[in-house]
């Protein structure tokens, strides 16, 4: 593959698609000529400094962490890379989660962009370590219309195809981080969770990685009340001698446990009961908990974004019904 690295000066140049575009095919070049991973010494060496990092950032933006329990047991003796997998709650999620388990772990990361030219994207890079990935939530629309078998121009469906190499190269790429004994961090759910689940479904991701990589997985439940982030770190899953073919029912479990770890943090809450004079309609409540999560958003993180770059579930009743609404629309008219 013919690909041109470029300096600091064009990279700073670039449009944002042009600059996405550049850092899928430095990906893929870099992955097809087998350049090997950096080494984790050095963050793992510098780690103390990034924990020091993260806490000055939570002071400064006022928000609250606190550590429920940490079923790991001594983790720093688990050989095995681990494959942290959180829920995903909130903007700050991802700083609180870093801050909880306080082990170094490559952060997965879906669409970058913008912070491929600030001080997050230098902080992961270099200090903590990060695996990026576009999501493709672009072509989200195209991606439903061809697997309906619907038209599809042939430009849409080469970004599409890019999109699925880069999402397959950033799964390899976690592999190899698993085999080396390295840590990952990942949101299996794919994106913020502003349903009214508790956890939304997952993206096997996790479960392949663990199986392919020989990984532990453990898995972290996150409760969100404005800006305090209440973290519950569970138990390590044990996937030896598992199979591809368990990977539905490891991702099963998974979320299970992710369910359970929130709850114990839920059913826990000390805060007095809400009076029923104080509450709206379901419809109201639903829209106050989005904005409440959403006014935190930034780097254009939209409510569409979201619905585009979730797992989407066919069999959810929801997406039965929109199914079923566009097959009475198309007999209709």
């Amino acid at each position: 593959m013919e690909f041109e690295k470029k300096n600091l000066i064009e990279i700073y140049k670039m449009s944002l698609e042009e600059l996405n575009h550049y850092y899928r095919m430095l990906r893929k070049y870099e992955y097809e000529n087998n350049v090997k991973l950096d080494s984790s010494v050095v963050k793992k060496v510098i780690h103390p400094i990034t924990m020091l990092t993260l806490r000055l950032d939570r002071l400064m933006t006022g928000r609250k962490y606190v550590l429920y329990d940490d079923k790991r047991g001594n983790y720093h003796k688990i050989k095995d890379g681990k494959i942290y997998a959180a829920s995903h709650v909130g903007r700050y999620d991802i700083e609180t989660t870093m801050e909880a388990i306080n082990d170094q772990a490559y952060f997965v990361m879906g669409d970058p962009e913008e912070t491929y030219r600030n001080f997050e994207g230098f902080f992961l890079s270099k200090m903590h370590g990060r695996i990026c990935t576009d999501t493709g939530y672009q072509e989200f629309k195209n991606m439903q219309k061809l697997k309906n078998g619907e038209y599809v121009s042939d430009e849409d469906k080469k970004l599409i195809d890019e999109y699925k190499e880069d999402r397959h190269i950033c799964e390899e790429n976690c592999i190899k981080r698993i085999k080396k004994h390295d840590n990952i961090l990942i949101y299996p759910e794919g994106a913020w969770n502003i349903t009214p689940k508790l956890t939304q479904p997952l993206f096997t991701g996790s479960a392949r990685i663990a199986v392919k990589g020989e990984g532990v997985i453990i898995p972290i439940g996150i409760v969100r009340d404005d800006k305090k982030y209440t973290v519950n770190i569970g138990k390590p899953m044990n996937t030896k001698g598992a199979t591809l073919s368990d990977v539905q029912d490891i991702t099963d479990e998974l979320k299970e446990n992710i369910n359970s770890l929130k709850g114990e943090i839920i059913f826990n809450d000390k805060k007095p009961a809400l009076k029923r004079a104080d509450l709206g309609t379901p419809e109201e409540n639903e829209r106050a908990f989005i904005d409440d999560i959403m006014r935190e958003t930034t780097n254009g993180y939209t409510e569409e974004v979201i619905e585009n770059s979730r797992f989407y579930d066919k069999n959810a009743p929801e997406n039965v019904y929109k199914t079923l609404e566009k097959v009475k629309n198309k007999t209709l008219y």
